[in-house]
């Protein structure tokens, strides 16, 4: 019995040099143009490591007013014996001011700073007396 579907067909007998250096020639400059294109960029900057969400605790006694941002644009509340949480959005190094007036009468007021990692990075309390504004600055990491 005869398999006559399988057959080989001799093409040449002499091996051909120049067809295998063009093959591998043509391969070798396709590979590099790969790894070129996908393993060698540079790594972009992490959004995650410069931004952040950083928070603000203001506790006072009575009301009070508080101011806190950038020195050019300052956000506005108002606190009523309470604590007062904000996220401010910040980049890297941030100046983050301040400023908290009592209302009606002297007293305790307590400033804490949360980085974006949740890290306590600035606290201070004091007594003010009412309408003397009490100003910090604070960097934040």
């Amino acid at each position: 019995m005869r398999n006559t579907d399988f057959k080989i067909r001799v093409i040449s007998d002499r091996f051909n040099a120049q067809a295998v250096k063009r093959f591998l020639f043509g391969n070798i400059v396709l590979i590099i143009v790969l790894l070129s294109i996908t393993g060698c960029k540079k790594q972009s900057v992490s959004t995650d490591k410069q931004f952040g969400d950083a928070k603000l605790t203001v506790e006072c006694a009575k009301k009070c007013h508080v101011s806190y941002g950038t020195a050019d644009k300052l956000t506005e509340a108002d606190i009523d014996s309470t604590i007062g949480t904000y996220t401010i959005k910040y980049e890297r190094n941030y100046n983050l001011v301040i400023k908290v007036m009592p209302l009606n009468e002297d007293q305790r007021i307590v400033l804490n700073v949360f980085s974006r990692e949740n890290k306590q990075i600035f606290t201070n309390s004091a007594t003010r007396k009412v309408n003397e504004l009490w100003t910090s600055t604070v960097l934040i990491p």
